[in-house]
């Protein structure tokens, strides 16, 4: 039997995923959406049309939705699921992603007029960010569905006056928290300095701090693709390069390695 997320963009809804009995992925733009004069696609490799797209077309941009290697491999773990199953991972975790997209079991609407956050501590904050290593995401905690690309040990969360705060039950984030990778020195420092140096000379970066987290020194990165307006937040879409080309993040190693 057929699986299904709707997937909205802002607060449209925009189109269905689904995963048939094979485990294969397709993906149908709605009609009221292809319909809408404001309607635009949800990625250069998913142009609008009335046409369903086929397993290959998908996963690209869905899979690029979601955190790499060995995050992906723990946090499948932790979950109980294949970490090969984009579909599965994204009913599980595609609450709060990059960009404007959220992913909702079939029929549930989606919340946009009021926003869940469990605000941390110092203490609870550096306890999250301990465990990042074993719970990559905090995924599996109830009302809990963050996703980020990449394989760097990462955390999104919403930084008000008060500190730090959880985005529950798909509440939008602000600033992605970076600890420092083990294997290598001065990560955070390296980045901090690169990002300041890039605004120095022009380049529209996001703003970028060091915060001292108990005995953990950390990146905490603004994130550009949410703007903020008089205390509202509001989701900018985005894709990268592979997901607007259709290339699957495992490719992202080839593509890396040929230009090393």
């Amino acid at each position: 039997m057929a699986r299904t997320l709707d997937v909205y963009l802002l607060a449209n809804f925009v189109g269905q995923l689904t995963q048939n009995d094979s485990g294969e992925l397709g993906f149908l733009y709605a009609v009221a959406w292809l319909e809408n004069s404001q309607a635009v696609p949800l990625s250069q490799s998913l142009p609008l049309q009335e046409e369903p797209f086929s397993n290959p077309d998908c996963h690209g941009f869905f899979g690029g939705i979601l955190p790499e290697e060995a995050k992906r491999e723990r946090i499948a773990k932790n979950l109980g699921i294949s970490k090969k199953n984009d579909f599965a991972m994204l009913a599980e975790i595609g609450g709060e992603c990059a960009g404007a997209v959220t992913f909702l079991s079939e029929g549930q609407p989606i919340v946009t007029d009021t926003l869940d956050y469990k605000a941390l501590s110092e203490q609870g904050l550096a306890e999250v960010l301990r465990d990042l290593p074993k719970r990559p995401m905090l995924a599996g905690e109830e009302g809990i569905r963050l996703s980020l690309a990449g394989a760097q040990d990462k955390i999104t969360l919403h930084r008000s006056q008060d500190g730090f705060a959880i985005p529950m039950n798909g509440a939008p984030s602000t600033h992605i928290l970076k600890p420092a990778i083990e294997r290598f020195e001065d990560t955070v420092l390296n980045e901090a300095v690169c990002m300041k140096l890039a605004k120095a000379i022009g380049l529209a970066v996001a703003d970028v701090e060091i915060l001292d987290i108990e005995d953990m020194q950390v990146l905490s990165v603004e994130r550009y693709d949410r703007l903020q307006d008089s205390g509202k937040i509001q989701r900018l879409h985005q894709e990268d390069f592979c997901q607007a080309l259709g290339i699957v993040s495992q490719g992202k190693r080839v593509i890396n390695n040929q230009f090393t």
